[in-house]
């Protein structure tokens, strides 16, 4: 029986405890991010609810962390929230946080509904998605399974996309709460001017009053109501300023003291009536303080219409001091010890006998309308009664404009169109006569002047279509009759019918938020700050199909070697099928064989040759976008200088031969070949054409410069090393008589022919080391012997120059003859000249 009774007791105990997991909305709701009506707001302390870890700009498929905190409120730690996103992606891992299957809503788990601080994560959209909003709501419960006795609170945010322009944020200025003197009757009215240089309209400001310093979190708006203030109270109020996206600095605006109201009183009434000289004479009247302060009474007595000073503030007048025939009246006015009120004139008893006038009386007293707006016209209505039947004879009218009086309207039963205002307060005073006798004053109701709302009287759009790259603004224009400034339009946008709330109040419809083919629709209703108009007028654009766009790239070099090939790629917004056209044009001329082509052929190409290509985009609608342009000059290759030396080995002092002729351009041809040298032992020189002849003294560097026809040029170097050569030794020479015997000796390797040189004339070629010679003149002779190797005439192998004398010869049996030795001397002469010529083409060859 024990062993039953306990287990009974623990399964009691464990369904007692999951009790409160099942009470209310501890399982969270989804989709409530503007807070749900279940729960009142009749905590005793207003809730902040907060949103941490969303960027500034959001990029793409990027994931972040974000945190919802819900502080003050109610006590204790029960808490919950609803989040929604208009984008992106929410995710939990955890069991505090649900998240619904379409991942654009969170909220609170029966595990999380101890919790006021949760976690999750949200992943951006794709590109072009646009702004997100982030709404959410929080709340601090009590935790005793009602609706009653918590408080919520909620917060809207707006993420941009990255590389959109980043959000600045709003201002507030000329802040001003009013009315200046206000007093326990008068309601505080805040002002300001709200300034965005983004040009965003004015969502989620944020208005905070405070009372001797504290404040007063149960009340919001741009009004307060006089049963909010007491007396001596200091009242001021903090604007931050909201564009719906990022919030301004805080503003605090003036103190306003609220000053003491001035008591009131009826009009006083004289008593007894009628009145005789036996009678003390007094009057009634009902005091009034707004403020709750002790009022006594402030008395002037008049008899027959002078003032009696010694009687002021006497509540009452003695019998003895009245005779028969006396009139006697009485103003009155009601004293809080700070303020005072205006003086009201009772109606004048006669003390009698005989029969004594009664005062007239004013009934029904109204000031229409009773909530006027400017413009409107004042009207000030009353029924005179008279209880001897007496008809009126006059009236007196007293006018107050904001408490002080106002002369110029001085018994005008009418206020004129033209002087009212916004936020002027008017009554009247009046009285009446029966021709003997004035009634007492009435007062009017007061009336305020109240806001007169504006009246949208155009709206337009920047444009009448867009493509779907493009933003379009909207402007409107409005009168307000209290020449108010256009502030919190509404402004709503509606696609093809369906109006996009996530737009709410721009000014600007977003390039991102547009499709082809759609048309939008504007629907504007100015605003004063206070009211908007009950006018809405409206403004359609069409987005149209977006022009496609190209782009042409070409390499940054090509020689006419290679195949010149463009790049092309395409874009459009629209996503339609976008068709290109090329065309190509060689220095400025079209190469219609190329149309269509992306590549061009080597063997169109030439250095120095300008290519342009033209890229023309096309999409499925037949709409060309811009010509996409890009050019390239086909690049000259540089020449090949090669040096071939021709005559090897390189002796010194000897004749050697180089050629440019090796050299190429495989892009055109050379046209000038330029040679340099400098020598070892200080010697320089230069020399133009395929050719090169050179004597070399020492070693030797040349170097070949070779242009091409398109200018390019190019150069090489070649050091050429002599070695000493080969050469004549052991020259000798006899004389026998007219014949002169000429031997030497070679030092060289090879096979030579040797040149004889008679007084520097070749006079034979021979391949033996002698010879002898038989000069027709005889004299001094010069021989020298020059060796020849391969057909070339060495200059540093040729021998030493031998001078011999030859003897004339005699001739016997002949008579010296003047003609024969003249004939003779011509003979020997032409011989002379022969053998000089065939000696001088020799040397040329």
């Amino acid at each position: 029986m024990n062993r039953r009774a306990f287990a009974l007791t623990v399964v009691l105990a464990f369904l007692l405890s999951t009790i409160p997991l099942t009470e209310g909305n501890s399982n969270g709701i989804y989709n409530q991010s503007g807070g749900c009506s279940c729960h009142s707001q009749s905590g005793s302390s207003a809730a902040t609810v907060s949103l941490t870890g969303l960027p500034t700009q959001y990029t793409a498929g990027t994931t972040s962390t974000l945190t919802i905190s819900v502080t003050n409120g109610v006590s204790g730690s029960d808490g919950g929230f609803s989040l929604e996103v208009s984008h992106g992606t929410l995710s939990y891992m955890g069991f505090a946080v649900n998240v619904n299957s379409a991942g654009n809503s969170a909220t609170h788990s029966i595990t999380g509904s101890s919790y006021r601080t949760w976690s999750l994560d949200w992943t951006a959209p794709s590109s072009g998605t646009g702004t997100v909003t982030v709404a959410v709501a929080g709340l601090t419960a009590n935790g005793n399974g009602q609706y009653s006795g918590d408080r919520w609170d909620t917060l809207s945010l707006q993420v941009p996309e990255s590389g959109g322009a980043v959000n600045t944020e709003p201002s507030v200025s000329n802040l001003l709460l009013g009315p200046n003197g206000a007093t326990t009757s008068s309601q505080l009215t805040l002002s300001y001017t709200f300034s965005d240089a983004d040009g965003d309209a004015e969502s989620g400001t944020v208005i905070q009053w405070y009372k001797d310093g504290v404040e007063q979190t149960a009340l919001s708006g741009m009004t307060l109501a006089s049963s909010f203030t007491a007396k001596n109270q200091q009242w001021y109020a903090v604007v931050t300023p909201s564009d719906g996206t990022d919030s301004g600095a805080p503003v605090t605006s003036n103190t306003l003291t609220i000053a003491n109201s001035a008591p009131t009183l009826t009009a006083p009434s004289l008593q007894p009536s009628p009145l005789t000289e036996d009678d003390n004479l007094s009057f009634t009247s009902s005091p009034n303080d707004e403020d709750q302060d002790p009022v006594h009474f402030d008395a002037r007595w008049f008899l027959d219409g002078a003032l009696v000073p010694e009687l002021n503030d006497a509540l009452e007048i003695p019998s003895y001091a009245t005779r028969v025939g006396d009139q006697w009246s009485v103003e009155v006015r009601a004293n809080d010890s700070e303020d005072v009120s205006q003086w009201l004139a009772s109606q004048t008893l006669t003390v009698g006998g005989g029969q004594v006038n009664t005062p007239p009386a004013i009934d029904s007293l109204s000031l229409t309308p009773s909530t006027p707006y400017t413009g409107d016209m004042l009207q000030l209505s009353y029924a005179f009664s008279d209880s001897d039947g007496d008809s009126e004879v006059d009236f007196e009218v007293l006018w107050h404009l904001n408490n002080a009086a106002y002369d110029f309207a001085q018994n005008s039963l009418e206020i004129p169109a033209m002087v009212t205002e916004k936020g002027q307060s008017w009554y009247a005073k009046i009285r009446v006569s029966d021709g003997n006798e004035w009634s007492s004053w009435s007062s009017s109701p007061s009336v305020v002047i109240q806001n007169s709302p504006p009246v949208t009287v155009s709206v337009d759009l920047s444009e009448d279509s867009i493509s779907t790259t493009e933003s379009v603004n909207v402007t409107y224009q409005m009168t307000d009759d209290d020449g108010d400034s256009p502030q919190t339009p509404q402004i709503t946008w509606w696609r093809d019918g369906v109006q996009k709330s996530s737009l709410n109040g721009f000014t600007t419809l977003p390039a991102s938020s547009t499709l082809k083919g759609e048309t939008w629709t504007v629907k504007v209703a100015a605003g004063d700050g206070q009211d908007v108009s009950p006018v809405e007028l409206t403004a359609q654009v069409t987005v149209v199909n977006s022009a496609p766009s190209a782009t042409a790239t070409l390499p940054v070099t090509v020689n006419s070697l290679e195949t010149l090939t463009v790049a092309t790629s395409f874009e459009d917004v629209d996503d339609d099928t976008v068709a290109l056209d090329i065309a190509w044009y060689r220095n400025g001329f079209l190469e219609g064989s190329l149309n269509g082509s992306s590549t061009v052929p080597p063997s169109l190409l030439g250095p120095g040759q300008v290519w342009t290509v033209h890229v023309l985009p096309t999409d499925s609608d037949d709409l060309e976008g811009p010509v996409a342009i890009a050019s390239i000059t086909i690049t000259n290759l540089e020449p090949t200088a090669v040096i071939v030396v021709e005559t090897t080995p390189v002796w010194e002092g000897e004749q050697m031969s180089l050629t440019a002729s090796s050299s190429t351009d495989s892009d055109g041809r050379v046209v000038e070949s330029r040679w340099s040298w400098v020598a070892l032992d200080g010697s320089t020189g230069t020399s133009t054409g395929t050719l090169l002849g050179l004597v070399a003294q020492s070693n030797t560097i040349i170097t070949l410069s070779v242009i091409d026809d398109s200018g390019e040029s190019a150069s090489t170097t070649v050091q050429i090393a002599t070695s000493q050569g080969p050469g004549i030794l052991d020259f000798e020479a006899s004389v026998k008589g007219q014949t002169v015997d000429l031997q030497w000796s070679w030092d060289g390797q090879a096979s030579v022919e040797y040149q004889v040189l008679r007084n520097g004339v070749v006079v034979t070629t021979l391949n033996q080391t002698e010879f002898i010679d038989s000069p027709f003149l005889a004299g001094n002779i010069s021989y020298s012997i020059r060796p020849i190797l391969d057909g070339q005439g060495l200059i540093a192998g040729t021998s030493d120059t031998l001078v011999v004398t030859v003897e004339a010869r005699e001739m016997a049996g002949l008579e010296p003859n003047a003609t024969w030795g003249s004939i003779s001397g011509i003979i020997v002469l032409l011989s002379g000249l022969a053998v000089a010529g065939y000696a001088l083409k020799e040397e040329r060859a």
